[in-house]
């Protein structure tokens, strides 16, 4: 998001609470977000209070396979298993997927390779979707006050999905093929793909509420 449409986008959140004519400066905001690239779910996100800090990115709820017509081929998808944990893929485009997983599960003996979207799935409906094109903002639109080398790289969806396709072919890039549920899981990969950063958010949370 360019500085002008930051500033357009911070002065009317300012204006809302205070203006009659707060309907239409919200339709403006979400016009401007939507021109922006956080697709078609802005207000939901906003209200939400459990948006996971991935990189700053946030969470666009979907459901179902018809869902992969508003995706593109590069975005990183996450989904809430029943048993609490969440599976991390990157979005291949044609309703495949590259994820670290077994083939028949999440577990078991996982390797990195394509596989189809009900994969992933694995009957579930409700996933969502990473959205990065706001990493470097916060809830309110101002920018974070973090030195330009504390900020992470945020790879386009091509790159992003060249570097998944990469770990399965030369692995020029160097990711680690080998599986470890704290030091290297699903969304190890996953972030890895799309900021170049190995970081797990759940397994930081898991250990945080364990140590304080």
């Amino acid at each position: 998001m360019s500085e002008d449409v930051k500033d357009i986008v911070a002065r009317a959140a300012r204006i809302i609470p205070d203006t009659p004519i707060g309907a239409l400066v919200g339709e403006a905001v979400n016009s401007v977000i939507g021109q922006s690239g956080l697709k078609d779910k802005v207000n939901d996100l906003i209200s939400s209070e459990k948006m996971p800090n991935i990189d700053g990115a946030v969470a666009m709820p979907m459901s179902g396979e018809e869902s992969c017509e508003l995706l593109y081929p590069g975005d990183v998808l996450g989904i809430k298993r029943p048993l609490g944990y969440e599976h991390f893929a990157v979005y291949a485009g044609d309703r495949r997927v590259i994820h670290f997983a077994a083939e028949n599960g999440d577990f078991g003996n996982p390797y990195i390779h394509e596989a189809p979207m009900s994969d992933f799935l694995d009957g579930q409906e409700d996933f969502f979707v990473l959205d990065f094109s706001c990493a470097h903002l916060d809830s309110s639109f101002e920018t974070k006050s973090l030195p330009n080398d504390a900020l992470p790289r945020i790879y386009s969806a091509e790159e992003t999905l060249e570097r998944a396709r990469s770990v399965m072919g030369l692995n020029e890039h160097g990711f680690n093929t080998s599986y470890d549920l704290v030091l290297n899981n699903c969304e190890h990969f996953a972030i890895w793909c799309k900021t170049g950063h190995i970081r797990s958010y759940q397994v930081n949370r898991f250990l945080k509420g364990i140590f304080g």
